[in-house]
């Protein structure tokens, strides 16, 4: 009787612990499986992330994109200097400026060039040539820009040369920003590459939407050689609509994988505002993390941080 207890009490802990263990090893099964489905949409966010977005600090232009531009790549890099010969002509007839190419990315029925200028007032723009894919052949009279972007640049161009010394002191400036905190700007060659528009830096845009656009740009294209002297005199006698000058300021995180700071976002803006000396127009002001997407050239994530319309930062 007590051999046979003994057995029996023995089956009964051994199936105890079968069990304890069959339950320890669903749980750690279970927890595996969580495991597994967090990773799995962790690598798919990184997916995407990887796809589009690089780090500010690598970014050059390389991965930017138009829709349908495959073919229409392959033809005007084929082509390459009947394309620069063509689009170099059109600024120069139509604009009185040389320019030099630095970029070509195919589109839909053509290709986007983009250029700046050789001489002041500096500048980045860009200009259309048409292709034709099914008989793979350069339109290289039709050259065309979207209206007022040549315009545009033209211009303000013309407003950061003729201050020249209060934009001085915002490179100065922004310069010693990046040296205070951990943020930096974009790397010139993405400017040069993609991001062809208007006058640009590593850490702002500069677009002119009135005023002087509609008093230089004529003056601009009868006297292309006129030095800075000239404008000056020229604008001594015309007034100087600030708001009609917005000026962009982007900067990014230096490191990755943090969100743009809010502390650092608002010390900056606070030291925009209080800086003087620097040119007239509405300020804006936006922090990033450290990535850009490569496709577009631009950072839309909801996580930047944006001071701007309506509540400019305004200069006098």
């Amino acid at each position: 009787m007590t051999k046979k207890r003994f057995l029996l009490t023995g089956i009964l802990c051994g199936s105890l612990l079968l069990a304890g263990c069959s339950a320890l090893t669903n749980s750690n099964d279970e927890t595996g499986q969580e495991k597994e489905q967090k990773t799995d949409k962790k690598t798919e966010e990184e997916r995407i992330e990887d796809k589009y977005f690089v780090s500010v600090q690598d970014y050059t232009g390389e991965g930017y994109t138009l829709d349908n531009g495959e073919e229409t790549d392959r033809i005007a890099e084929e082509n390459r200097d009947e394309v620069e010969s063509a689009i170099k002509k059109y600024f120069k007839d139509e604009y009185k400026t040389e320019v030099k190419v630095h970029n070509i990315v195919g589109a839909i029925n053509g290709a986007t060039v983009f250029v700046e200028s050789v001489s002041k007032p500096h500048f980045y723009s860009y200009a259309i040539i048409p292709i034709d894919k099914n008989k793979k052949v350069i339109d290289s009279e039709g050259v065309w820009s979207q209206e007022g972007q040549v315009e545009t640049a033209i211009v303000s161009g013309l407003y950061a040369w003729i201050y020249e010394e209060e934009f001085k002191e915002l490179d100065k400036f922004l310069e010693n920003i990046a040296e205070e905190y951990p943020v930096i700007g974009i790397n010139e060659e993405a400017n040069e590459n993609v991001r062809g528009s208007y006058f640009l830096t590593p850490y702002y845009k500069v677009t002119v939407y009135g005023g002087l656009f509609k008093d230089l740009l004529p003056d601009y294209i009868q006297h292309p050689n006129w030095s800075r002297v000239d404008w000056q005199r020229l604008l001594d006698s015309k007034s100087l609509d600030a708001s009609m000058t917005s000026i962009t300021i982007q900067m990014y995180m230096d490191k990755p994988d943090v969100d743009p700071d809010k502390k650092v976002f608002e010390e900056i803006v606070n030291k925009i505002t209080e800086k003087d000396n620097i040119p007239a127009g509405n300020y804006s002001f936006i922090l990033h993390d450290n990535t850009i997407d490569k496709t577009s050239a631009q950072n839309n994530k909801q996580n930047s941080l944006k001071k701007g319309a309506p509540n400019y930062i305004v200069k006098e």
